[in-house]
């Protein structure tokens, strides 16, 4: 008999433990994707900054989303979080995000609290896979 497991489908995450994990930050990486390259597009990349700034920024919320120009983005936090835990996680996965995914049309990071994604929108056919 198992005493943990998780998994991460696209828009669900399940886990058990039998150990307390409510409230507890976790910054482990669960999944990550990256999109084709935009080769060295300013613009776009520029785009990208400004859609992940302003999703990490956040609105009080554990749900962020927008459309940033020709940008979507969206971000969430496991509600046992505290929303300062829920921003500094988030400013994790975007540290990682820029970093595996730096010139990427598209990218998604899950941590284990907390996700972000973000897609241009000449990629629409793409994000609109993924979501």
């Amino acid at each position: 008999m198992s005493t943990c497991g998780e998994i991460q489908l696209e828009g669900c995450y399940v886990k058990y433990n039998n150990t307390s994990f409510f409230g507890a930050p976790d910054k482990m990486e669960v999944c990550r994707r990256c999109g084709p390259s935009v080769v060295y597009n300013s613009d776009v990349l520029n785009r990208i900054d400004s859609a992940l700034a302003f999703l990490v920024g956040g609105n009080g919320e554990y749900f962020r989303e927008g459309d940033f120009g020709s940008i979507q983005g969206v971000a969430q936090c496991i509600q046992d979080l505290s929303l300062s835990d829920c921003q500094d996680c988030l400013s994790e996965a975007t540290r990682r995000l820029r970093s595996v995914c730096e010139t990427s049309s598209w990218g998604d990071m899950y941590l284990g609290k907390c996700y972000i994604r973000y897609a241009d929108q000449v990629h629409r056919s793409i994000w609109k896979v993924l979501w």
